[in-house]
């Protein structure tokens, strides 16, 4: 569709879901009567809080963009909009025809069907015909211990999600983080360019919907939440022993889940695809909400355990490792209206040098896995023991970057004993 659809829509005032700080904040949309005229503003007091995603005494405003135009009626008893932050941003095609296959979906009267899996609130979205799903769409309130849980978890009292070093309410923006750090082979995604990710993860935006096939224990309001891509698949990797995956996929994984510190990688969340020229098996990974923690104490890899992770990498794959660079991708996000916290910032640069490091020494996948994730749960894993040991070394006020440079030497060191014990 057009640029020419575009409109900036009236704001109207919102309040978050609960006190506990989010990145970004969890935002409550006040419905009107008035038909697609919604849009988000933050108000002031919710930048205030201190894992806030922007600078303090600064206030920015959301703006949901509707390019959608209306085909018939006026009046619908819907909405749906895609949530742009930042007007310079350009939506890749993928994602508008997602979002307008959704709408017609919608518009027929093809109601959300939510999933019977999940810790949350998770809806297939059909498109106009009724046979095929097109998206899938997870509202912030209805995350895990959120407000609107509809599984019936409780509402977590002190905003802590279910993972370590997680919050409540921001699973959909690290949905929508790891499709845009999801750089493609042919070089890093600026804006929302239409190529395909190296680790394959399905086009995700921010989205403003409201429909009654939600879950609204309270009064029907519209949700702000991640909408992702339907991807056709053959089940997910419980369902098929590891034995089968061909080891480029794996890696591809791997390198996705070590630079994001993925608190929730198991067999359950890789689809099973197949290349559409040919019959060749392809790993889609999703469900990225529990991604750039701000701790590696919950760092989970299922695929450390599958063969594959033994092999070394290949020459393309380190070649891509090598184009990473936290700084820009801390850029990018920030281009899309997501400051980072401090905390969350330092997770994805500190994996981001191991990951680089440890191919610079060969390790393979699962040396590198390894190192991220804990043998058990009173057992530190070697990164803790790094960024631990890097604070202890610096003195209390010392910038970030010194304290990076830390890690970066304490990493070496133990790096080196790595390869200096292994066997020839």
């Amino acid at each position: 569709m057009s640029s020419a659809g575009v409109k900036t829509l009236s704001p109207v005032p919102i309040e978050p879901f609960h006190n506990t700080p989010s990145w970004p904040p969890c935002l409550h949309v006040k419905v009107q009567r008035r038909p697609l005229e919604l849009s988000i503003v933050a108000t002031a007091s919710s930048y205030e809080e201190k894992n806030d995603v922007g600078k303090e005494g600064t206030i920015r405003k959301y703006d949901a963009i509707q390019r959608v135009v209306p085909r018939k009626r006026t009046d619908r008893d819907f909405i749906l909009e895609p949530v742009i932050v930042n007007p310079k941003v350009e939506l890749a095609s993928a994602i508008w025809d997602m979002i307008n296959s959704t709408y017609d979906g919608l518009d027929r009267g093809k109601y959300p069907i939510r999933s019977a899996e999940g810790t949350g609130g998770a809806y297939f979205m059909l498109d106009l015909t009724g046979q095929k799903y097109v998206s899938v769409f997870k509202p912030i309130d209805e995350e895990p211990l959120a407000v609107n849980n509809p599984r019936g978890l409780p509402l977590s009292l002190d905003g802590e999600g279910l993972k370590k070093g997680t919050r409540v309410g921001q699973g959909a923006f690290r949905e929508v983080a790891a499709y845009i750090l999801d750089h493609p082979m042919s070089g890093r995604r600026s804006l929302f360019g239409d190529g395909k990710g190296f680790a394959g993860v399905p086009p995700t935006f921010m989205v403003k919907c409201l429909h009654k096939g939600f879950y609204h224990p309270g009064d029907l309001t519209a949700k702000i939440g991640s909408m992702q891509m339907f991807v056709e698949n053959n089940g997910s990797c419980e369902d098929m022993g590891p034995g089968a995956f061909p080891v480029k996929e794996v890696h591809k994984i791997s390198v996705l889940d070590i630079r994001l510190a993925n608190a929730d990688r198991h067999a359950g969340n890789i689809l099973l695809g197949t290349e559409e020229d040919n019959d060749h098996t392809i790993l889609i990974p999703i469900d990225h909400g529990y991604c750039l923690p701000t701790s590696f104490e919950d760092c989970t890899f299922e695929w450390l355990y599958w063969p594959q992770a033994r092999q070394p990498y290949s020459a393309e794959t380190v070649e891509y490792i090598n184009s990473l660079d936290a700084e820009e991708d801390i850029a990018l996000l920030k281009f899309h209206g997501w400051d980072l916290p401090t905390e969350c910032a330092r997770t994805l640069q500190i994996s981001t040098m191991l990951l680089k490091k440890g191919v610079a020494r060969k390790l393979t996948p699962f040396t590198i896995g390894s190192i991220m994730c804990r043998e058990s749960l009173s057992k530190e894993s070697m990164i803790e023991e790094i960024v631990q040991a890097a604070m202890d070394s610096v003195l209390p006020g010392t910038s970030e970057a010194t304290f990076l440079d830390s890690v970066s030497e304490i990493m070496d060191r133990r790096l080196d004993e790595i390869v200096s014990s292994s066997p020839l």
